[in-house]
């Protein structure tokens, strides 16, 4: 996907600046006109200097949203760790806020993305694994064990929230960011719990 690793900080920071000048383009246009030219003249660089990252754009779109899946996760992870001993919702409602946190809150960088997903094996997968790692810190960071929790709920328990955040994303509903929808999102996941039968701890 990369064509060069970005292991000099030099090398990180000229990334930084292509992804951020390609979530400003999809942000202002929706994808409209998004091209390497457009990306490469918002950043400051050559066209050049874009492609000996990445090979089109094509790339360099599914590389950011590798990016921000590995980001996503670790503020998922840093969310439950702040929020651990505070009691179950707290930690589901701060599972719940990171749902809605990918891209900054640019939702039309996140749904232009998110129609990338369709059509994207790979990404799909990464996806797929990254919900299941989240599944199992959230079980973990609630006080349940994961190995007495059927698999189907397992499988539901992330993805209840996230297939409702995804569709109002997509459409744009009013309900995106709400407390309404949070406050809803959070009672189905808790609802969800409370099946489980045999806490590990109290929290």
């Amino acid at each position: 996907m990369l064509r060069k690793t970005p292991v000099q900080k030099r090398t990180r920071q000229t990334l930084d600046v292509i992804f951020e000048a390609t979530a400003q383009l999809l942000q202002s246009g929706g994808g409209k006109g998004l091209s390497t030219n457009a990306i490469a003249e918002r950043a400051g660089f050559s066209i050049g200097t874009l492609y000996s990252y990445f090979r089109d754009k094509t790339s360099l779109l599914r590389a950011l949203v590798l990016r921000e899946f590995a980001r996503q996760e670790a503020q998922f992870a840093e969310a439950l760790e702040t929020h651990r001993g505070l009691g179950r919702e707290a930690i589901v409602r701060a599972a719940v806020r990171q749902g809605f946190a990918p891209f900054a809150g640019r939702h039309r960088v996140r749904r232009y993305l998110l129609g990338l997903l369709g059509h994207d094996a790979e990404l799909q997968k990464a996806l797929h694994e990254m919900v299941d790692r989240m599944t199992e810190r959230l079980i973990e960071a609630a006080g349940l064990r994961s190995e007495t929790m059927p698999a189907a709920r397992r499988f539901i328990l992330v993805r209840a929230a996230l297939g409702p955040i995804r569709a109002a994303v997509m459409r744009e509903h009013r309900l995106v960011g709400t407390r309404e929808l949070e406050d809803e999102l959070v009672r189905l996941m808790l609802f969800l719990m409370e099946q489980d039968t045999a806490p590990a701890r109290s929290v």
